[in-house]
């Protein structure tokens, strides 16, 4: 089979209102914003990618300008034959720049996006959901994954857990960024409405050593599988000196940078190890990233905040990988979710199912295809 040509590589830039806005961690929410990667080649093949554009909602513009400015003319002309070698190729004459520039994260992101639509249209050039594009030989890719329901905040913790195990969700995680008397209460709540299924919290990196020893009886008392990013992740040995007393494990790796930065994850006392491959990695490296934790035996649990592009990717990756664990999808409500593609997620006793549709299985609807 003939490897195609790049014929385009551009950007769509979604922003859908919310119902009404929503607390996060580093802000209120008014919008899901989501920016897609397109790939196209000249035999009328086309991938589609996700770059990660969650918080904050303007800077979304440029990592859209880092595609459509930098990264299309690196690829156009190009053949698509080896999405890896490309994915190389975008960081080599990006480097430069982006050392320039000051800005090696938005570029990170970019590329790594990008590298999810150059997968896709790879895997729909062969004909072949991308999990059994990317898989070694010996293991047969699952046809679905197991997920758990994320993002859950203080205002409608019990709504929310129980809206999703309506949905089909078996697992569900927390977010304790705030005051210790309101995270307490949502430890408590969680945990009775959970039952005995799995919970875990994440602390949006907003933690200091005091606040989670203060919150420590309390994470046992909740019996939390992981808590995520408690404190900056620029602060390391807190992490380290947290970790030798903490009564639940530690998990964090979503803001690691390249393969360098998930290996210093990997190899910290952390047991759960969050690849994002949305923000850094893309399928290239990061499927190296997800066989290098499950190599060292911690729990390779993908990150995924965002739209349901970056959900499908990180799912055929996951399922690509033997020994990968469980996934993150958001818990709250997102129009990304219900409009942006044309087959909805389907979670099922706690597992995401997957398609049979080459690549990551899903096109745009209609109504964002012909932007």
């Amino acid at each position: 089979m003939t490897a195609p040509t790049i014929a385009a590589v551009r950007t769509i830039l979604v922003r859908l209102a919310l119902p009404r806005p929503m607390a996060g961690p580093f802000g209120w929410l008014e919008a899901r914003h989501n920016l897609v990667v397109v790939v196209e080649t000249r035999d009328g093949v086309r991938g589609l990618g996700e770059v990660w554009s969650n918080f904050p909602p303007w800077g979304c513009g440029e990592r859209h300008a880092i595609v459509d400015e930098l990264l299309a003319g690196i690829l156009v002309g190009e053949t698509l034959d080896d999405p890896a070698r490309l994915y190389r190729e975008m960081h080599r004459r990006a480097r430069l720049l982006s050392l320039q520039w000051g800005a090696p994260g938005p570029v990170h992101q970019a590329i790594a996006g990008t590298d999810i639509a150059l997968w896709d249209a790879f895997a729909r050039h062969a004909g072949k959901p991308l999990r059994r594009a990317l898989s070694e030989p010996g293991h047969s890719p699952p046809d679905a994954i197991p997920v758990y329901a994320s993002g859950i905040g203080p205002d409608d913790t019990v709504e929310r857990i129980e809206a999703a195990r309506a949905a089909g969700h078996v697992r569900f995680k927390i977010r304790i960024p705030f005051k210790t008397e309101v995270n307490r209460r949502m430890l408590r709540a969680a945990r009775a409405a959970a039952g005995e299924a799995p919970l875990m919290a994440d602390g949006n990196q907003a933690l200091s050593l005091a606040d989670a020893d203060a919150l420590a009886p309390d994470l046992r008392a909740a019996r939390l599988d992981w808590l995520e990013e408690p404190f900056p992740v620029d602060e390391v040995d807190n992490y380290r000196s947290f970790a030798a007393r903490s009564p639940v494990p530690l998990a964090w790796g979503e803001n690691a940078r390249g393969l360098d930065g998930l290996q210093a994850c990997i190899d910290s006392p952390a047991q759960v190890i969050q690849p994002d491959i949305t923000k850094t990695l893309g399928i290239s490296e990061g499927l190296e990233a997800g066989r290098r934790v499950v190599a060292a035996g911690k729990r390779l649990c993908f990150h995924m905040y965002g739209g349901p592009l970056g959900v499908r990717a990180s799912a055929e990756l996951s399922a690509a990988i033997a020994g990968s664990d469980w996934l993150e999808t958001d818990a709250n409500p997102n129009p990304l979710y219900d409009r942006l593609v044309d087959a909805p997620l389907l979670v099922r006793n706690g597992r995401l199912l997957l398609s049979e549709r080459p690549g990551l299985g899903v096109d745009l609807a209609r109504e964002f295809d012909q932007r």
